[in-house]
C-alpha cells in the first residue's frame, strides 16, 4: 500500500490511479457502476457482498423480503474490482483510521462457495487499503480454511459468530450448524490469535434468564472475548415466521404492524434481557458490546492500536456506548485530531483554504467563507476520519 497514511484523502487518490493502471477497461467501467461504488456506510460501516443470496433462511432474517435468493452466488466483482468500486466511492476513505468494512450483510461470507470471494477480498482490502473489516458468521469451517483466514485477514480482523438460542435454534435456524459447533469455532479463531466474539443478533425478545446464562458460560468456556448484542429487523413476513416457530414478538414489543407495511423496522431489545446479558457477561470476564462496529474497533485495540475510535460516533450516544469498553473512544476523541495532520485533509476535502478551525469537546466548528459544492459529503468525510461532530459555519 502506498504510504501516504498522514492524509487518506490523498492516499485514496494515489491508489485509484495504481488501480486504474491494473485494471481493464472494462472492468473499470464495471467496478464503477456496482453498488459497493456507491453505498453508504451504516453503523456497522459499508457493507461488502462476498455473495448475494442464503441458503440457511433463518426464520428472523430480512434478506428474502429484499427479493435475495435462497441459493447464494459468489459476486461478480474481482478482489481488484472491488477495491477499485470503494475507491470511486465518494462516502469511502482507505487505512485503519478510513471506512469500517462489514461482511455479510445479504449473503453468509463463510458458505462453502462464497468463502473463496470472501478471502480473496479479504486479501485485496489489506493488500492495497488497510481498512478494518468484520465478518459475521453463522457457518463453521475447518482448520485448513482457519489459517488461510490468518493469512489473508490478519490477527485484528473482527470476527462475530452469531449465536442467537441454545435451546430454539432448531426452530430459528434450523438449517445452520449447530450453536455449539460454531462455539467450537470460536475456540479455533481463538486459538488462531483473532479475537472473536458472540454475536446475539438478533437479540430475540423473551429470551430466559437460563438460557442467558447457558450462552455467557459457553461464550466464556469457548474463548470469546466478548458478548455483542445486534438488532432486531422486522417486516410483516417476518412476524409471521417467528409467531410460527412460537415466538410472538408483538406479546413483548410495541410493534407498529402499519409501519412494517411500507418495509422494515429495526428493535432494539433493551430493558431486563440486555441488562441480564451484560450483568452476566461482565461477571466472566467478558466484553459486552451494543454495537457491531464497537466490536470491530475493541479487535483493532487487542491487536495493538490503542487510538481507535467507533467512526459512527457511537461514543457520543450514552445509550449505545459500553461504559466498561476497554477502547474508550469518547476519551480518545475528544480535542484536535492527532492521528494526522487534520489541516492537510481539512484542505483536501473542502478543495479550498479559506477557513478557520475550532475544536471544542468532540464537535470540530469549521468557519467557511464561501460555500461548499456538497456541503452533506463533506461533513460526512471529515466526521468519519477525525471521529468529531463537524459543524460548519458561514461568515
Amino acid at each position: 500500500m502506498i504510504t501516504l497514511i498522514n492524509n487518506p484523502v490523498q492516499l485514496k487518490r494515489e491508489l485509484l490511479k495504481v488501480v486504474q493502471k491494473e485494471l481493464k477497461d472494462e472492468e473499470l467501467k464495471v467496478a464503477k457502476s456496482d453498488w459497493h461504488s456507491r453505498r453508504k456506510p451504516i453503523g456497522c460501516g459499508l457493507t461488502i457482498h462476498p455473495g448475494i443470496g442464503c441458503p440457511m433462511q433463518c426464520s428472523y432474517c430480512y434478506i428474502y423480503d429484499m427479493g435475495f435468493s435462497v441459493h447464494a452466488t459468489p459476486y461478480s466483482l474481482s478482489g481488484l474490482q472491488l477495491v477499485a468500486a470503494l475507491l470511486f466511492n465518494k462516502y469511502f476513505y482507505p487505512t485503519r483510521w478510513g471506512t469500517y468494512l462489514a461482511f455479510g450483510s445479504v449473503t453468509e461470507p463463510f458458505l462453502p462457495n462464497i468463502l473463496p470471494k470472501t478471502l480473496e477480498y479479504l486479501k485485496a482490502i489489506v493488500e492495497y487499503l488497510g481498512n478494518p473489516c468484520q465478518v459475521s458468521t453463522k457457518m463453521v469451517i475447518n482448520d485448513e480454511n482457519v489459517d488461510k483466514l490468518a493469512r489473508v485477514g490478519g490477527s485484528k480482523l473482527s470476527i462475530l459468530v452469531t449465536v442467537t438460542s441454545l435451546s430454539q435454534y432448531v426452530y430459528l435456524e434450523r438449517r445452520a450448524p449447530h450453536p455449539l459447533k460454531r462455539l467450537e469455532l470460536v475456540s479455533k479463531l481463538r486459538r488462531k490469535g483473532f479475537k472473536p466474539f458472540i454475536f446475539i443478533r438478533p437479540l430475540l425478545p423473551g429470551l430466559r434468564a437460563e438460557e442467558v446464562d447457558e450462552i455467557v458460560e459457553q461464550a466464556k468456556a469457548s474463548g470469546a472475548y466478548g458478548i455483542v448484542v445486534g438488532n432486531l429487523r422486522l417486516s410483516p413476513n417476518i412476524v409471521k415466521r417467528l409467531i410460527s416457530e412460537g415466538i410472538d414478538v408483538t406479546k413483548y414489543l410495541r410493534v407498529d404492524l402499519g409501519k412494517l407495511k411500507s418495509g422494515f423496522v429495526d428493535v432494539r431489545v433493551d430493558g431486563d434481557t440486555q441488562t441480564l446479558i451484560r450483568e452476566r457477561a461482565l461477571s466472566k470476564g467478558l466484553i459486552f458490546l451494543r454495537r457491531a462496529c464497537c466490536a470491530n474497533t475493541v479487535s483493532q485495540l487487542l491487536s495493538g492500536y490503542n487510538d481507535v475510535a467507533c467512526p459512527s460516533l457511537c461514543f457520543l450516544n450514552e445509550k449505545v456506548c459500553e461504559k466498561s469498553c476497554p477502547s474508550q473512544c469518547k476519551v480518545k476523541a475528544g480535542g484536535e485530531p492527532k492521528q494526522f495532520n487534520f489541516h492537510e485533509v481539512i484542505r483536501e476535502v473542502l478543495g479550498f483554504d479559506e477557513y478557520e478551525v475550532e475544536v471544542e469537546g468532540h464537535t470540530m466548528y469549521i468557519k467557511l467563507k464561501k460555500p461548499l459544492r456538497d456541503e452533506k459529503s463533506a461533513s460526512f468525510a471529515l466526521s468519519y476520519l477525525f471521529r468529531r461532530r463537524i459543524r460548519f459555519i458561514y461568515e
